[in-house]
């Protein structure tokens, strides 16, 4: 069903490889937040926990987004005295005055009747969230297409480069959503640029820790010392060139954050991380800075396809080779005004 590819480098500009665009701007898509499973203290209602989640929004104006129907669930309406309910999914049109600048330079590598693969630049949000509402990749993709059913099937962050597999046919996307759960069929290969903050550096690490979201920092995961692993990867020193390292991470689980969190934890930091690293970004505006973690390759082998159709197979790269992805980083570090990143 799939077929193998690679993106081409030659296939650049936004959207490439999407012929059709559509005249009328695509509807805002909204977010989701799912409530977690023990509400947090002195939370009765959802709109008690939007107020904790989104500090930085006023209480007012999420009176007027719930009196305006815009805050609601699969089931049902909701107003502002709606009970909060464990592990309920609940969804919210954002609203912002203005939106950081974003990289629009992504890439369709291969797309069917039910997949898409895209080669996303850093610096675009794949879904709506925090100050990036209509500026994301799936907004990008549903003016590019028309269909406003598309959704990411995995992770990627919004600094983060490289692959990303998403479905196109709501009929077939739990079948699809299998790859990656519970045991994933699909093997995922970052590159990331990292630090050297630990001795001896080891050529080899196969990490396990326990990530948890932090209680007071919605947007930051921990690592929990003592507690049972729910994340795992195996990483390989490829290159090293002075303090930096190359590093080459297969992720067996996906949480969020994880590979970021995991290498900043055994002493190699990803370079350019604002949240684990040593050199914070503060301006979300200046897109020239990233951090240098790239999605580099999906391989799908032997998926039974829906419905019983041919089983899926394929293998795709980004279009960042590693060697040229550390060479560019190399540059970047020491004169970051002067190089652009990938």
């Amino acid at each position: 069903m799939l077929c193998c590819g690679v993106v081409d480098d030659s296939d650049s500009g936004r959207g490439e490889g999407i012929e059709a665009r559509y005249g009328d701007p695509a509807p805002t898509r909204p977010s989701t937040v799912k409530l977690p499973e023990i509400p947090p203290p002195d939370v009765r209602t959802i709109f008690d926990f939007f107020l904790l989640r989104f500090p930085r929004i006023s209480r007012a104006t999420w009176l007027e987004r719930f009196a305006a129907d815009k805050v609601w669930t699969d089931d049902e309406s909701i107003d502002a005295e709606t009970h909060y309910r464990p592990l309920l999914e609940v969804h919210y049109l954002r609203e912002v005055e203005s939106e950081p600048p974003v990289r629009e330079d992504y890439r369709v590598v291969w797309s069917d009747q039910h997949l898409m693969i895209v080669d996303k630049p850093p610096n675009l949000p794949v879904t709506p969230g925090g100050r990036w509402v209509r500026s994301c990749l799936l907004h990008l993709l549903h003016e590019a297409t028309g269909n406003s059913h598309i959704v990411p099937l995995h992770r990627l962050d919004r600094l983060t480069s490289g692959l990303l597999l998403l479905s196109l046919d709501p009929t077939t996307r739990s079948h699809f959503s299998r790859l990656f759960q519970p045991q994933p069929m699909v093997e995922k290969t970052y590159t990331a640029v990292c630090e050297i903050q630990c001795d001896p550096l080891p050529s080899f690490m196969s990490l396990d820790h326990h990530i948890t979201r932090s209680p007071h920092e919605y947007w930051r995961q921990l690592v929990s010392p003592g507690a049972p692993s729910n994340a795992h990867c195996d990483c390989e020193v490829m290159a090293v060139e002075n303090d930096l390292a190359l590093v080459r991470v297969r992720p067996i689980t996906g949480r969020k954050h994880q590979i970021r969190v995991q290498l900043a934890d055994a002493g190699l930091p990803i370079l350019g991380d604002p949240l684990y690293g040593t050199r914070p970004i503060h301006d979300p505006g200046d897109i020239s800075q990233r951090l240098w973690l790239d999605a580099h390759r999906l391989e799908v082998n032997a998926f039974p396809g829906p419905s019983g159709a041919d089983e899926s197979t394929g293998d795709w790269r980004s279009s960042r080779p590693p060697s040229k992805f550390f060479q560019h980083a190399i540059r970047w570090r020491d004169q970051p005004t002067k190089f652009s990143s990938l």
